[in-house]
């Protein structure tokens, strides 16, 4: 009985340790001669750069996001 456990823990093992691979529908996506299309850039606007900038005083930056009174 003992051999027939040991026989199931160890081909359970070795089954979780195979590689199954789903097939591919279509081409192949490292096939070379597949046909893409361009890549396009589409400029956004009003975008800013984002540079480093020295730190601020944390009473201005407080002041910069709480509610204006009224």
């Amino acid at each position: 009985m003992r051999r027939v456990a040991v026989g199931a823990a160890f081909s359970a093992l070795l089954a979780g340790c195979t590689a199954t691979v789903p097939p591919i529908a279509g081409r192949h996506p490292a096939d070379a001669s597949v046909a893409v299309a361009a890549p396009s850039y589409v400029a956004v606007s009003g975008a800013k750069p984002l540079r480093p900038v020295d730190p601020k005083g944390w009473q201005d930056l407080n002041r910069q996001v709480t509610p204006k009174g009224h």
